[in-house]
């Protein structure tokens, strides 16, 4: 049976960022209804973090100076005029960078905080963080401090905290972006009963196969801040295959493994644990990264793969073993001589974004390391031209960009370093599909492009179509190491990890 009086209706809806001359949204009306999914979907760009702003009412409280027309109304109720916690009793928010929504140092703490904002007793709050933490299956983590979670437990954190609120609607924007498939079916079995209880759903997501499993009855499309398709879900495929016309694209081929390339970057035995975590993070890992590999490095939420890239730039020591760059132990050299090295990009940009300007965000890094300006602009131009940003002025605010844009900028301002392996964290989280394929196209053809590349990913056929060697990891410990087919395929070692295999060799071009 429907609910009542928790639609949400945009009528018009025009917003222009400040300081900007184009529309991020243009006259956008549509009506997401309750008891429903629907799914937002557009590439990178097209105004869907935008228009999950305006929703929450970010837009105009925290993004402040840009122009506003039309409205956004649940039922019969015009937000316009309501808080920020008052639309938080309205709408539960689920954003991009799980990192800008967590408010407390423990995961249970976190998760109970919007309750406790609601002034509700003691035994409620408790009954309702543990209600959230069992539905997306982290009771374990409630004990934890939340800053060594993994992205994906962070994800799940931030959902369970929404969960808490019990909303009459739920914005979901990339609530997979950080999760493994097995912990992406979970939330999604979540979202769909409470679509089923009553609630208006209202999803953002690149990952459109794995969404449209749950079933969504209706959805839409945006194109430069416009709709450009508004119906069933279950026409959408189809809409979405006419307008590629059979365009199969042109995919640069990840080149062979070589064994025998130079090894720039290596973990001895290490082992990590981080304070008040059941079992360590990391259990005698030993792996070489080679000149010439790209290597996904895939593996469960919580199997620490995030934490054993972090070692790689010293943001964290090594309880036991050791971390070698470039031959030399980690430990005994500065940060200046391992970002000469080894390059990070973090799952989530705010971790990175600070500057005023891209011109500025671009240039600290490289500067740092003493190059002339003219060295400095032309490493911009061309790190700007591989991550497809090279339109963009550099007097602009990073912050006005959306969530995909502002992933891109964070790789473009490694890649302006130069480091000879680079590492990148969930790459394509925030990223349609075509976005993340051109992005990893030009990356790997780029005549500058580092020795080796270290992908952090949930994406098994992004893992097959772009790297040489495929490295699992399953609770601290590395299970298999070995060329995407032979790796992907073996249903032992993809059963430990949770994954479904891959059957077969993959023989498609990338959308």
């Amino acid at each position: 049976m429907r609910a009542v009086n928790s639609d949400i209706q945009t009528i018009d809806l025009s917003y222009i960022y400040a300081g900007r001359d184009t529309s991020a949204l243009r006259q956008v009306s549509l009506t997401c209804r309750a008891s429903e999914i629907t799914l937002i979907v557009g590439r990178s760009g097209s105004g869907k973090t935008t228009l999950a702003r305006c929703i929450n009412g970010l837009i105009p409280h925290t993004y402040k100076g840009g122009t506003l027309r039309g409205e956004v109304r649940l039922a019969d109720e015009s937000l316009k005029h309501l808080s920020l916690a008052q639309l938080a009793r309205r709408i539960g928010t689920v954003m991009q960078d799980p990192d800008r929504q967590i408010v407390a140092t423990r995961v249970f703490y976190d998760i109970a905080f919007g309750p406790e904002n609601l002034g509700l007793p003691r035994d409620e709050i408790r009954a309702r963080v543990h209600e959230a933490a069992e539905q997306l299956h982290i009771t374990h983590l409630l004990d934890r401090d939340t800053h060594t979670l993994s992205g994906g437990e962070l994800q799940k954190v931030v959902i369970a905290g929404a969960l808490a609120m019990r909303p009459r609607a739920l914005l979901l924007d990339e609530p997979l972006a950080s999760l493994d498939p097995p912990s992406a079916r979970d939330a999604l079995a979540v979202f769909r009963r409470l679509a089923d209880s009553g609630l208006t759903v209202i999803m953002i997501e690149h990952r459109l196969r794995e969404a449209l499993g749950v079933r969504p009855e209706h959805a839409i499309a945006l194109n430069g801040g416009e709709v450009t398709f508004d119906g069933a879900a279950a026409d959408l495929l189809a809409w979405l295959d006419a307008k590629r016309n059979g365009h199969s694209g042109n995919r640069a081929v990840s080149p062979p493994r070589r064994d025998g390339g130079d090894v720039l970057l290596a973990f001895r035995n290490v082992t990590f644990a981080y304070p008040g975590a059941r079992q360590a993070q990391l259990r005698g890992v030993s792996l070489d990264v080679r000149a010439g590999d790209v290597i996904a490095l895939i593996g469960p939420n919580g199997a620490g793969k995030s934490t054993l890239c972090k070692m790689a730039i010293g943001l964290i020591r090594p309880q036991a073993g050791r971390v070698l760059v470039g031959g030399q132990d980690a430990g005994r050299t500065t940060t200046a001589q391992r970002v000469r090295t080894v390059g990070y990009v973090f799952q989530n940009p705010a971790a990175m974004l600070f500057a005023n300007t891209l011109g500025e965000e671009l240039a600290f890094g490289p500067r740092n390391l003493g190059l002339a300006d003219a060295q400095i602009a032309a490493r911009i131009g061309q790190a700007l031209a591989i991550v497809g940003l090279d339109h963009l002025p550099l007097d602009q605010s990073p912050f006005s960009l959306s969530f995909g844009q502002q992933k891109r900028v964070t790789i473009a301002s490694v890649l302006a370093m130069q480091p000879r392996v680079l590492i990148l964290d969930e790459p394509t989280a925030g990223l349609d599909d075509g976005t993340a394929e051109e992005l990893l196209d030009q990356l790997l053809s780029a005549t500058a492009r580092p020795e080796a590349i270290v992908m952090v990913t949930h994406d098994l056929m992004l893992a097959r179509r772009f790297a040489n060697r495929v490295v699992l990891m399953v609770a601290g410990q590395v299970i298999a190491d070995g060329a995407p087919d032979d790796v992907l395929a073996d249903a032992e070692v993809m059963k430990q990890a949770g994954f479904d295999p891959l059957a077969g060799p993959d023989t498609t071009h990338p959308r």
